[in-house]
């Protein structure tokens, strides 16, 4: 996973898993990619799959529709019937995806990449 990631969406994914409750795993199972080891996968059979909003699971495009229009974490999971724990997940998650660091930043590049 490190070579198909790259060495720094590794370190980002490794620590996001660490710090991750087992509710939390739970949670993000679709955003979780069922791979093929590296030895069985052939070129000329791989599977190519329609790309998504920038790498976005649905439920994180949820939280960015509710982050770009102004709400905090708290009012996203109440919004989404989560937790807040959950919520802010999602939201470094999203940030991570995105390559930004604050919620004016993901605000903004949504709005550029008509996301929302």
């Amino acid at each position: 996973m490190r070579t198909q990631l790259g060495e720094k969406a590794f370190t980002v994914a490794w620590d996001a898993g660490r710090n991750m409750t087992p509710e939390l795993v739970l949670a993000n199972l679709e955003s979780v990619p069922f791979l093929r080891p590296a030895s069985t996968v052939l070129p000329s059979t791989s599977v190519v799959t329609a790309p998504t909003h920038a790498g976005l699971t649905p439920r994180q495009m949820d939280v960015l529709r509710l982050l770009t229009q102004g709400l905090t974490s708290a009012q996203i999971a109440q919004q989404l019937v989560i937790n807040i724990t959950t919520a802010n997940f999602h939201v470094r998650s999203i940030y991570s995806k995105l390559g930004v660091n604050c919620r004016s930043a993901a605000t903004r590049y949504a709005i550029e990449h008509h996301l929302v």
